[in-house]
């Protein structure tokens, strides 16, 4: 009872806080674009979560325009966004890097429909995607995003949203991620298939009776998968560390946005 009389005589902090919390879910994976949840289950996931971090906000006094709530509400959206969107641009790093390996061994054409994101995507990046979820559930990843969120509130208080330089930035940088992490985790396939290539070329011209098209189509793709499942045991050691220098990139970014 005590709870709820607080959050009553303190209904502007409720307000921020949903709006930050229920921004974070919707963008960041698991809770918001990785899984077709409905709506409602989210709006009821974002109220539990605010009710709960609400408390630890502290204070927070009633714009006393119409023009400063709404740009208060504003800047909580775009923490949460953001925030949400730093998260998921390592699981689109990781599903590019399928992709590309997808084109270097002959499967750009097998591809299979995408319902969240409303196109085609190649199969191999569908499974690296999933194995980044599974290992990103198993790190608790998902408890970390809700940590993430109570943290927010310490660095960054209703009303601290502040547009910067550092802001800008720090979140380029997140976004140049999405194609270093695809070059590096593709690396291992593209460079096999590379010498392969090179190789069917020098037996193409040596031995001009041999069908290379049908013969290569085959070896690049079992040399690709080869290549993957020796690579399986290190992708999981340098997922985690990719998790460890995203969550350091987070915690600088939340700072980025109070500091003007």
């Amino acid at each position: 009872m005590d709870i709820i009389q607080l959050l009553m005589s303190n209904a502007p902090a409720f307000l921020f806080v949903l709006v930050r919390t229920a921004s974070i879910l919707i963008a960041a994976p698991i809770f918001g674009t990785t899984f077709n949840i409905p709506m409602r289950v989210k709006l009821g996931l974002s109220v539990l979560i605010a009710f709960i971090i609400t408390p630890l906000a502290g204070y927070v006094p009633l714009p006393q325009t119409l023009v400063m709530l709404v740009m208060g509400l504003a800047g909580e959206l775009l923490i949460g966004i953001t925030i949400g969107m730093s998260i998921q641009f390592v699981f689109t790093g990781i599903e590019f890097a399928g992709q590309i390996a997808s084109f270097q061994m002959g499967l750009g054409m097998a591809s299979a429909y995408d319902p969240l994101n409303s196109s085609q995507t190649a199969i191999l990046g569908e499974m690296m995607s999933f194995l980044t979820l599974l290992i990103f559930l198993s790190v608790n990843g998902h408890l970390m995003i809700i940590m993430v969120l109570r943290k927010s509130f310490e660095v960054i208080p209703p009303y601290g949203f502040r547009l910067s330089g550092a802001f800008m930035e720090n979140f380029i940088l997140f976004s140049r991620e999405i194609f270093i992490l695809a070059v590096k985790f593709s690396a291992p396939v593209v460079a096999i298939l590379v010498f392969i290539n090179v190789a069917l070329g020098i037996m193409a011209r040596s031995v001009p009776q041999l069908n290379m098209f049908v013969v290569g189509f085959a070896i690049t793709i079992l040399i690709g998968f080869v290549m993957i499942a020796i690579s399986m045991p290190a992708f999981e050691a340098a997922l985690i560390a990719v998790f460890d220098r995203m969550w350091q990139g987070v915690f600088n970014l939340t700072g980025a946005m109070h500091h003007a």
